[in-house]
């Protein structure tokens, strides 16, 4: 405990921190007790004043970092493997025309609150995290596949296009379709069949231009 005190008093929340933060408060709600309780536990574990925690603990909720546990809908927080497939799936996605809400809502097999935990993570990890969005497509680009810099290229146009893409706009609506017919097909993982698809289209064209 002290340890992650000294390490984190005065930064940003770390990944240990969300887990241990998501287990006190699942506990506070099995025993039955207030989530102040939680939130005092988490600020003696940290150094941080119980408010920054609680404030912190809504701000994360309402973005879909944290579910509140105990909700029919209530997701566990992310682990560090799920980070970097959910970065990697995105930005191989964008490098391709597709926009970030099209791809999460894939991921999310067509689901709405899925989605957009999966959207609101990859924008976090894009806003606070940079390092580790850059690991990731520096690691895609020295496995040869397709990707996308989200800090220095133009990001795509709503309907998933980049600027001066000769992409239909089209394409967007073809993704969702995509989904909707896979979601009725429960023996296929959408979100598997997408990153796999994409990386057809990563060789096809790599193949392409050796060929040229």
């Amino acid at each position: 405990m002290t340890q992650i005190a000294k390490k984190s008093a005065r930064q940003g929340w770390q990944e240990e921190e969300r887990q241990l933060l998501y287990e006190r408060v699942r506990t506070a709600r099995e025993q039955g007790q207030p989530l102040r309780s939680a939130f005092e536990s988490i600020a003696q574990a940290t150094g941080r004043k119980p408010n920054s925690v609680r404030n912190y603990y809504y701000a994360a909720v309402k973005e879909g970092e944290l579910t509140v546990p105990g909700d029919r809908n209530a997701f566990t927080p992310f682990t560090q493997e799920e980070i970097e497939t959910l970065i990697e799936t995105v930005l191989s996605a964008q490098a391709h025309g597709i926009s970030v809400r099209s791809i999460t809502m894939t991921m999310g097999e067509g689901d709405k609150k899925a989605m957009l935990r999966y959207q609101n993570k990859y924008r976090s990890m894009v806003k606070n995290y940079p390092e580790t969005v850059l690991a990731v497509y520096r690691r895609m680009q020295e496995e040869g596949k397709d990707t996308f810099n989200p800090y220095s290229q133009q990001r795509p146009h709503k309907s998933g296009r980049k600027p001066g893409s000769s992409q239909p706009p089209e394409v967007d609506e073809t993704v969702q379709e995509l989904v909707r017919t896979l979601r009725d097909i429960k023996t296929i993982d959408a979100a598997a069949f997408l990153q796999q698809l994409a990386t057809l289209v990563s060789m096809a064209s790599q193949a392409r231009d050796n060929a040229g």
